[in-house]
């Protein structure tokens, strides 16, 4: 294995692990936030956090055009013209920072106190919520130049070690939750404030230390402001309209069903978020040498990486879909102990479309971004989000239970697909034939064999605790055994049993030094 491909796969591993820990401390964190703030006060922290997350739109693209300009640069430029990158980007986006505090603090806050169905009693709380959320995003504004030089480095230990401790300090807050006396809205949302305040001055500081570009000059490249405003305003416009859809989803689901529902829906989207986040931190590992090899038109290795890439990105969230899906009840009963209506199928449809939809497409739209070719394939992105938002409203108000509206967004995004395809073929030569045989069909056989294998084994025995704990063990490796056999080719299985044998080989000669 070379050297790229040795470093991504220490970034991957690094990143997977990380992301199984903080999944963990997530879901317990949760359980332990719903029992302290209880269904009603957990409903309002999730719709009103939803309110200044529809301005989050900014922030999502900005990593991402950010991430690809530095790629670019580190390949093709100067460390001035880095420089340059990485100064323009802060002063731009500090600017853009503070139009949504100015934002946030007329329209956002009108919205809040005459549009959302909030307890009266509860609005002073959730005034309190909304004004943390407000400038604990700006913090994240500030700080996006600095996270995406990290990753463009590809220093995945530093991400990772910033991501356990956020979710360590997310977990002692909820255990202080349960000890305090006063009102624990307002305390939780002071203290995430707090964590997000510290994760900014790390990547600010570690940067500044470690990359000489960092240096900033507070000066302003008029060309880069213009190349990201032609490259970055397709992506702006894709995350608006997704943060659209999504959070005025929540806003649906409130005003129609009232908080419980979207209690309901935030512990759903606990799930898709950790289940998101680990093809999100693949992407992560592969997306610098992805973006490079684009760049620079190395077809072989650009299609290469796409291809392995999709496929473990896959494989990855797939180990833990299938115990997750085929014992949902079960989980959400130990985690949660009170499961709020409609929870089971809300993540059962989420994890599917995280899985099937999501994960499938990550590294196809990487190298459209690599290639700038944005205006078709994004257009499709576009028309979806609007479609899903004005169906869920139409299934809502006809009467349907607030599942369909997940049932609806699986279609849609599912019948894109083909579309999606058809466009790719033209903007970056695309092979259907090509990505069905190295991606789709192993990716389907090991689904099939994975899920379907525990989905009847698991309606043959009892429902019982120690069945269940036995299901999800074997299934999960089971499902791992699956990958190795049908899903990896003979040179990948090669390199992880090699990988394995000398990690146990050292420490053996370690233990017997």
């Amino acid at each position: 294995m070379n050297k790229k491909n040795r470093k991504i796969a220490k970034n991957t591993l690094m990143l997977y692990f990380r992301q199984i820990l903080v999944m963990g401390v997530t879901f317990f964190t949760v359980r332990i936030v719903l029992e302290a703030l209880g269904f009603i006060d957990y409903g309002i922290n999730n719709v009103v956090g939803g309110v200044v997350t529809m301005f989050n739109f900014m922030r999502k693209p900005l990593v991402g055009t950010t991430q690809r300009f530095i790629n670019v640069e580190m390949v093709n430029g100067s460390k001035e013209s880095l420089q340059k990158v990485v100064s323009t980007s802060l002063m731009l986006y500090v600017f853009l920072g503070l139009i949504f505090i100015l934002l946030g603090q007329t329209v956002g806050l009108w919205f809040l106190e005459n549009v959302l169905v909030i307890p009266a009693e509860r609005l002073p709380a959730a005034r309190w919520v909304y004004q943390f959320a407000l400038f604990g995003f700006l913090m994240s504004m500030i700080k996006v130049p600095f996270e995406a030089l990290i990753i463009a480095h590809e220093d995945m230990h530093i991400y990772g070690y910033a991501g356990i401790f956020e979710a360590i300090m997310k977990l002692v807050i909820a255990y202080t939750l349960l000890i305090i006396h006063v009102d624990k809205l307002k305390v939780y949302s002071l203290f995430v404030f707090l964590v997000s305040c510290i994760l900014a001055l790390f990547y600010i500081s570690f940067s500044l230390k470690k990359y000489s570009e960092a240096k900033i000059s507070f000066t302003i490249d008029k060309f880069f402001i213009k190349e990201i405003g032609k490259f970055g305003g397709f992506v702006f416009g894709d995350n608006l309209l997704v943060i659209i859809k999504n959070k005025g989803i929540n806003i649906i689901l409130n005003i129609f069903f009232g908080p419980a529902v979207n209690a309901a829906k935030g512990i759903a989207f606990a799930f898709d978020s950790a289940f998101l986040s680990f093809s999100s931190n693949f992407n992560k590992a592969i997306k610098p040498q992805l973006t490079k090899t684009c760049s620079i038109n190395d077809t072989k290795n650009m299609w290469s990486l796409m291809e392995r890439g999709t496929r473990f990105s896959f494989f990855l969230v797939l180990i833990f879909a299938v115990p997750i899906m085929i014992k949902t009840d079960f989980i959400l009963y130990l985690w949660l102990k009170n499961v709020p209506e409609y929870t089971v199928i809300f993540v059962q449809l989420k994890i599917m479309e995280a899985l099937f939809i999501n994960s499938l497409l990550n590294f196809l739209e990487v190298m459209v971004n690599a290639k700038g070719k944005l205006k078709r394939y994004y257009s499709v992105n576009y028309v979806c989000s609007i479609m899903i938002f004005v169906m869920a409203y139409i299934v809502c108000k006809i009467g349907y239970a607030p599942y369909y509206v997940f049932y609806v967004s699986l279609l849609i995004l599912g019948l894109s697909i083909p579309v999606r395809f058809i466009i790719l073929k033209k903007i970056l030569d695309f092979s259907i034939g090509f990505y069905s045989k190295k991606v789709l069909w192993p990716v389907a056989r090991v689904s099939m064999v994975s899920f379907l294998t525990f989905f009847f084994i698991n309606k043959l025995l009892p429902e019982t605790i120690m069945y269940s704990f036995i299901v999800i063990i074997a299934s999960v490796l089971w499902t791992g055994m699956v990958i190795m056999i049908i899903g990896m080719k003979s040179n990948e299985r090669k390199v992880v049993f090699n990988y394995i044998r000398n990690k146990f080989y050292r420490k053996t000669i370690s233990y017997e030094g």
